[in-house]
This record gives C-alpha cells, structure tokens and sequence, in this order.
C-alpha cells in the first residue's frame, strides 16, 4: 500500500479512529479490491472519477470516499 493512496490513508484514518495501530485491522483486500478503489482516484489514464462517491463497510464503519479524495466515516454498517 503506497503511502500517497486512497487505500492507505483509509486505513489510517480507520486504526486513528478506532485507537489502534494499522496491522490489527482487517486486511483492506478483505474486504474491497484496493486496486480497483485507487483506479477510481487516479488520472494517468484520464478515467478518474469526477463526480460522485463510493460507500462500503469496514472495521464496523460505514466508509465513503468522494471524488475528491475526502475519506468520511460513519459508525454502523453501509445499507446495501
């Protein structure tokens, strides 16, 4: 996980809210393709996302990153 990606500032943000280090988490890739996330927020091939968000569960949070970049968490599970 590069220190620069979405994937990794999401799991920081996560073990900081929840007090702990980074290791003791669930493995991102447990639960949502990395790769496929850090393509929604990459430009080098012009297909980053312009408009909109994603939302999906991890560590009891409910998680949303916009196209922005900008990582919210919410306690409780995203609705499906």
């Amino acid at each position: 996980m590069a220190e620069g990606s979405i994937s990794y500032a999401l799991v920081r943000k996560v073990a900081a809210e929840k007090s702990v280090d980074p290791e003791v988490l669930t493995p991102l890739h447990d639960v949502i393709d990395p790769d496929a996330l850090e393509s929604l927020f990459d430009d080098s091939d012009g297909s980053m996302l312009r408009d909109g968000y994603i939302v999906f569960s991890y560590e009891g949070f409910t998680v949303r990153v916009d196209h922005d970049r900008e990582i919210t968490l919410s306690e409780g599970r995203a609705e499906a």
